[in-house]
C-alpha cells in the first residue's frame, strides 16, 4: 500500500506534526527532497514532499498564499518545515491556504535531519514494492490454478483477495454478470457506471474512473472478450501496471471459459444431429447421452424448439454462456433446438427470452425425429401470453388442430396458400402482418408498432389479404379460420428451412 502523509508523520523517529491542511492527510507520498528557492514547481512533481528550512518561504501572508497555491498546482503531497530554523515567524498566510486547500503543512523537530525523512520514504517504498511483487506472484498463481480447472468464479474470488479489492465481471450493455455464478454488481455501482458512460460519448481510455457514493472505482473492458467489463472497487485501488497484469490473467481465463463453452455446444450439436439422423445404435446413443447429460433420463427428456428474431440471435451466445447448460443445443439458421429434461422447460424459455414448443417425452433415442415434429406443432401454438407449450397439452387444449406436418400444410394452404404464394412472388409480408394483427387482438396501432410501419400501411396490407384469400376480418368465422390457418404455418416454414 502506498505511503501517505498520515503514515509519514506517524513515524516516531521523525518527530513531525501537522499544523494545517488536515484534509490532505491521505495524499500519497512518492518522494521527499530539500529545496530552498521560492519556485519549487520546476523541480518537483506529483506526490513529492518539499522539505525546507523556511528560507524560501515568503515573509508576507499574501505571498505565502501564492507560494502554497503554486505547490498545490504542481501536485505536491505536502510541505515539511524545519522548526526553529529560518521560516518566517508569521506563517498565517501559509496555514490559512493549507487549511482552505487541504494541503498539509508539517513542522519537523530541529534535531531531525532531512535525510532521515528521505530514508523513511525509501524504506516504505521498498516495503510497498515487496508487497506489490507478492501480489503479482499471487495473481499468476491464481492464473495457474484457473488453467488447471479451478473455474472462473473461484479465480475471480482469489484475485479479489490478492489485490484486497472487490472484482466484478459484467457485460458492457446491461452490467449483468458475464457468466453463471459470478457476483452481481450492486445497484449503486451500476448507476455510477451508467453515469460515467452517459457523460463521455467520445473515445475513452482503456481504464475508466467512476465516482460512486462509496468512493472511486475503475472499469476496464477486456480486449479479448468483446462486451466483457471488469469493475474494481476498493479503498486502495491497484495502480495501472498491476491492473494490466490482472486483465491479462482474466483475459486468459475468460478465453478458456469461452473455448470450453464453444466445445460443449459443438459436441452437443453434433450429438443432437446424430440423433436426428438416426446414425447411432440405441446402446451407443444411450451411453453418449448419459456422458453428455449426466442425471438426465430419456424417460423425462424432451425436444424443445424456438425461433430467433434478429435481436435474440445476436445475443444468444452471451445468454447461453450465462446459463448452466444441461442440454444439447443446435442452432439452425433462425432456429434453436434443445434436448433437455422436461423440468427445465420454463427455466430455459425465461433465460433465453423466447417462446418454446416442447415435444412429448422421448423414452428412446429413435423417437428424436418424431419428437422434433411434435415440438414444432407445439411451438405453433405459443404466443405472447403462452410462451411455453408442450405437445401433450394440445391433446386437451386444442384437439382439433393437425398433428402432422402434412396435415398442417394442407390446412394452411387451403386457407392462406394464395396469400403465401403472393408473398413469395412479390417479396411482401402479408402473412406476417396478418399474424401480428391477430396476435394484438386486431389492434391496428399495436400491430403497426410491432411491424415498425404506419397504420395505413398495415390497413393496406390487410385489405390485400382479404382480397386474395376471399375472407374478411369483419366476419368472426373468417377471423377464426384465418387464425387456425396461421397456427399451421410452421409446416410450410419448416419444409422450406429443412427444420423438420
Amino acid at each position: 500500500m502506498a505511503q501517505r502523509i498520515r503514515d509519514l508523520i506517524a513515524i516516531p523517529e521523525l518527530r513531525s506534526r501537522i499544523i494545517a491542511g488536515h484534509r490532505g492527510l491521505d495524499r500519497t507520498v512518492r518522494w521527499a527532497h530539500a529545496f530552498e528557492l521560492q519556485d519549487p514547481g520546476e523541480w518537483f512533481g506529483s506526490g513529492d514532499v518539499l522539505m525546507t528550512t523556511g528560507l524560501g518561504i515568503p515573509r508576507q501572508p499574501a505571498q505565502q498564499r501564492e507560494y502554497l497555491a503554486r505547490l498545490v498546482e504542481c501536485g505536491l503531497a505536502g510541505i515539511m518545515i524545519g522548526e526553529n530554523m529560518q521560516a518566517p515567524a508569521d506563517m498565517s498566510g501559509l496555514t490559512e491556504s493549507g487549511n482552505a486547500l487541504g494541503f498539509p503543512v508539517i513542522m519537523t523537530d530541529y534535531e531531525v535531519p532531512f535525510a532521515a525523512v528521505t530514508r523513511a520514504i525509501i524504506d516504505a517504498n521498498q516495503q510497498e514494492e515487496y508487497e506489490r511483487r507478492t501480489i503479482l506472484a499471487n495473481v499468476y498463481e491464481s492464473a495457474r490454478l484457473g488453467m488447471q480447472g479451478l473455474g472462473l468464479p473461484a479465480v475471480l474470488e482469489r484475485l479479489a483477495k490478492d489485490i484486497h479489492c472487490s472484482l466484478y465481471l459484467v457485460t458492457c450493455d446491461d452490467h449483468e454478470p458475464w457468466s453463471d455464478a459470478l457476483p452481481v454488481l450492486p445497484e449503486s455501482l451500476r448507476d455510477a457506471l451508467a453515469l460515467g458512460r452517459n457523460r463521455s460519448k467520445a473515445q475513452q481510455s482503456i481504464v475508466r474512473r467512476h465516482q460512486s457514493p462509496n468512493g472511486e472505482l475503475h472499469s476496464i473492458e477486456l480486449s479479448n472478450q468483446q462486451g466483457c467489463l471488469l469493475v474494481i472497487v476498493g479503498e486502495h485501488l491497484p495502480d495501472y501496471a498491476l491492473l494490466h497484469h490482472l486483465t491479462v490473467v482474466l483475459a486468459l481465463e475468460t478465453q478458456r471459459v469461452q473455448a470450453d463453452l464453444e466445445r460443449h455446444l459443438r459436441l452437443g450439436s453434433e450429438l443432437l444431429d446424430d440423433l436426428l439422423q438416426r446414425r447411432l445404435l440405441v446402446e451407443v446413443a444411450d451411453a453418449r447421452l448419459r456422458d453428455f447429460l449426466p442425471g438426465t433420463s430419456l424417460q423425462n427428456a424432451v425436444i424443445s424448439v424456438a425461433r430467433l428474431d434478429h435481436d435474440t440471435a445476436r445475443r444468444i451466445d452471451a445468454t447461453l454462456r450465462k446459463m448452466d447448460i444441461g442440454a444439447l443445443v443446435r442452432r439452425q439458421a433462425d432456429q434453436i433446438l434443445l434436448l433437455h429434461d422436461h423440468s427445465l422447460l420454463d427455466e430455459y424459455a425465461q433465460q433465453l427470452g423466447v417462446a418454446l414448443g416442447a415435444s412429448g417425452r422421448l423414452e428412446t433415442p429413435y423417437r428424436v425425429p418424431e419428437a422434433l415434429r411434435e415440438a414444432w406443432v407445439a411451438h405453433s401454438h405459443t404466443h405472447r401470453h403462452r410462451p411455453v407449450c408442450s405437445y401433450a397439452d394440445l391433446e386437451t387444449d386444442t384437439p382439433w388442430v393437425p398433428r402432422t406436418p402434412d396435415e398442417a400444410a394442407r390446412a394452411f394452404m387451403h386457407v392462406l396458400g394464395a396469400v403465401h404464394q403472393y408473398d413469395k412472388a412479390n417479396n411482401t409480408a402479408l402473412i406476417q402482418s396478418l399474424r401480428m394483427l391477430l396476435e394484438e387482438n386486431r389492434s391496428w396501432l399495436k400491430a403497426a408498432k410491432r411491424l415498425h410501419v404506419h397504420k395505413q400501411t398495415l390497413v393496406y396490407r390487410i385489405r390485400r389479404v382479404e382480397e386474395i384469400s376471399g375472407r374478411s376480418l369483419d366476419c368472426t368465422a373468417d377471423v377464426a379460420t384465418l387464425w387456425f390457418a396461421l397456427q399451421n404455418a410452421w409446416a410450410i416454414e419448416e419444409g422450406q428451412s429443412g427444420g423438420s
